[in-house]
């Protein structure tokens, strides 16, 4: 009977190095892996936050369009570019000077500072393109989402 104990080795030093080299690469490609995942969900964050802060410009335009008509929306707007760290109750008369943005015009959401740019282009009275611009810096990059519009007068057909 005691024969048959000492022919049983316990575990080699190494097979203990080889399964703990084993553990460590698995919990090294876990960590990797969920690093990688909250920072996609950190960006993809502020792409909707971005996203949502152009939506508004351009839903406001469409809704000044409709309040002053096509001719009187494209004389307020005009061809500029604004800067809105706010948008105004209305685009006329109440339009802020025509400026690209500053160091102090930014719209703090998410943990975030996103500027938001806005630039509106008449052709010849028969189109108004509306061009958002918001962007951001994420780890030292900036960043810049952008929605474009083009609104038309309302008895225009194609």
């Amino acid at each position: 009977m005691m024969a048959k104990f000492k022919n049983q080795n316990g575990s080699t030093i190494i097979e203990l190095l080889i399964s703990l080299m084993v553990v460590g690469l698995v919990v090294t490609a876990i960590a990797v892996a969920s690093t990688y995942s909250i920072k996609n969900t950190g960006e993809a964050r502020f792409r909707q936050v971005a996203s949502t802060l152009a939506q508004e410009v351009l839903e406001k335009s469409r809704n000044e369009k409709t309040r002053l008509g096509f001719a009187s929306f494209s004389n307020a707007v005009g061809s500029n570019t604004y800067c809105f760290n706010t948008i105004p109750n209305t685009f006329a008369p109440l339009m802020p000077a025509p400026a690209n943005c500053g160091p102090g015009d930014i719209v703090s959401l998410a943990g975030a500072e996103f500027t938001r740019e806005v630039i509106f282009v008449t052709t010849a009275s028969v189109v108004v393109t509306v061009e958002v611009n918001v962007s951001w810096s994420d780890s030292g990059n900036l960043r810049n989402v952008q929605l474009i519009q083009e609104f038309y007068p309302a008895n225009q057909s194609f």
